[in-house]
């Protein structure tokens, strides 16, 4: 996967180290910093877990075309929420659930 941002950088969890391994084996993001700190990187920031309840808010843009998107999310053991929703400028956006519960909106090329 090629994500490119992520429109919330604190992402709510209840287990913060199954969260990294998630988002950092299904999004393929690189770690930043010391290990113990459990951040991930997407477009130069941090991304940092952290206890709290999980939110519907999360949005990730990627540069995959859905094709691609759909076989790694089934080859990661990811369902797809629903159905997908086209978008404007040939986008489509897919839902899934992390870990924890998040509901997260990918939106990516068609």
């Amino acid at each position: 996967m090629k994500p490119r941002k992520l429109n919330i950088k604190t992402v709510p969890a209840s287990d913060t180290n199954r969260a990294y391994r998630f988002w950092r084996d299904v999004f393929d993001l690189p770690q930043s910093g010391h290990q113990s700190g459990r951040h991930l990187m997407l477009d130069g920031e941090d991304i940092i877990f952290v206890p709290g309840q999980p939110t519907d808010k999360l949005e990730l843009l990627v540069r995959d075309h859905q094709d691609n998107l759909k076989k790694h999310l089934r080859n990661n053991f990811v369902p797809i929420v629903g159905e997908p929703k086209e978008r404007f400028g040939n986008k489509i956006a897919f839902q899934i659930s992390d870990s924890e519960g998040n509901l997260i909106t990918i939106e990516s090329n068609k």
